[in-house]
């Protein structure tokens, strides 16, 4: 995805921020004993937020794996290519375009396992669900591989017992004209179909996260449809209108009923003082709507890219950049927190456990979180480990699928010291 920038903004995804220190954490209290089988599952339960402001995070579904779908996608080659994740540095990790390195591995997005990890370790965390960045419904370049890989994601977030939503890109509707597989006249009736298929196959889920009963719906731009006549004619036959955001300086063009900030560099200019970094991020928050009910805040780690024309970087600060917009966001009135991102590698906004940092920005949400509501919150930065435990475990092939599937269920359900001595004991000689 290419980054474009505003008033001081970076178009950025998820970033890892880097926890100054990690504090005591409380004690787990004492798990009840769950049935000798198997207990509930979590997507016959409704999904339930975490307590406190709810949080979303911005999900990128397009990475790819040859023992998945045949080949290395794009965005871990490079879109030229220029990088070969088969081969292992002198750092002993692949070449992949990006300065970070997932910890638990390249992965292909639409692996169910890999999807429970990534999914686990942002509910311990406090998270409530994630934003995925969607292409649309178009046939064209890497589109129904994103597509693919966002229906999985969902799926997978039903089963975690969370919520989601979608960030359309309709920059997809200026590729298809760009590259003649759209008539300009047949773009409105295109946006059409692709609200309609939103209505058809998630607006109406159960785990479909809503404002006010309306399903939200964010736009990351608008790019193509510059004004509001082509949102509203795709809106107009939705039985529910979407709680529709675009990006905090275009909203208005599309008819939106809000903007979402994203990665900006403004607060850290210059040599700012603590208390001047937070009242500035207050500022950007502020910049779409003086109305926090028409804003949706984002809380982001920093921003390092490995584009061929780069944007300056944003540091990620031993993640006081995380903690600071976080701690901002959470104590405001707007209705919503979006992390941005879990793992967008291009730009270096990558909040998933790397080899590079760790838990760190893990470590930051779920204190802030802690912070905020206390002790209802009880996973511990002990628990954050136990996914990425349970996947190495799985994907070892060494143990029975349904020993397998037992402790991913006791994860689910959050009895994580119960799984904590499952995995144990399957590790054990």
């Amino acid at each position: 995805m290419s980054v474009t920038m505003s008033n001081g903004w970076i178009r950025a995804g998820l970033v890892a921020v880097v926890l100054a220190g990690v504090g005591c954490q409380p004690q787990r209290p004492v798990e009840p004993s769950p049935p000798k089988e198997t207990a509930k599952a979590s997507d016959d339960l409704p999904p339930a937020l975490a307590g406190g402001k709810p949080m979303l995070m911005h999900y990128m579904p397009w990475y790819k794996t040859p023992e998945k779908r045949g080949a290395w996608g794009s965005h871990w080659t490079g879109h030229e290519k220029q990088h070969n994740p088969s081969v292992i540095g002198a750092d002993g990790l692949p070449d992949i375009w990006s300065h970070y390195h997932p910890l638990i591995g390249l992965y292909d997005s639409t692996d169910a396992d890999v999807l429970m990890c990534q999914l686990l370790q942002m509910k311990f965390a406090g998270v409530d669900g994630v934003i995925a960045d969607w292409y649309g419904i178009a046939k064209e370049a890497d589109y129904p591989e994103v597509h693919e890989a966002t229906q999985a994601l969902f799926a997978a977030t039903k089963k975690a017992g969370m919520y989601f939503a979608a960030c359309y890109e309709d920059r997809s509707v200026q590729l298809l004209v760009d590259w003649g597989k759209l008539q300009p006249a047949e773009t409105t009736n295109h946006l059409v179909d692709v609200f309609q298929w939103m209505q058809t196959y998630w607006f109406a889920d159960a785990h479909y996260y809503r404002i006010n009963e309306r399903p939200l719906l964010l736009n990351f731009g608008p790019i193509y449809f510059q004004d509001a006549a082509a949102w509203s004619a795709a809106m107009a036959p939705l039985p529910v209108r979407p709680a529709y955001f675009a990006l905090h300086h275009l909203w208005r063009k599309a008819g939106a009923d809000g903007g979402f900030t994203w990665v900006h560099y403004d607060p850290w200019q210059g040599s700012p003082t603590p208390q001047t970094i937070l009242n500035r991020i207050g500022e950007v928050y502020r910049y779409p709507s003086p109305n926090p009910n028409e804003v949706l805040v984002s809380a982001y780690p920093g921003f390092n890219d490995v584009y061929r024309e780069r944007h300056p970087e944003l540091p990620h600060r031993d993640g006081q950049t995380l903690r600071e917009t976080l701690s901002v966001a959470l104590a405001g009135a707007w209705p919503l927190v979006q992390l941005i991102t879990w793992n967008d590698y291009g730009e270096g906004t990558i909040i998933e456990p790397t080899h590079e940092f760790g838990y760190t920005f893990l470590e930051v949400i779920q204190q802030e979180r802690r912070a905020e509501i206390g002790e209802k919150l009880t996973y511990t930065k002990d628990d954050l480990r136990l996914p990425a435990a349970w996947l190495a475990l799985k994907k070892s092939g060494k143990h029975a699928n349904a020993k397998m599937d037992h402790i991913e269920q006791l994860l689910r359900l959050g009895y994580t010291g119960i799984a904590r001595t499952a995995s144990a004991s399957l590790e054990s000689p």
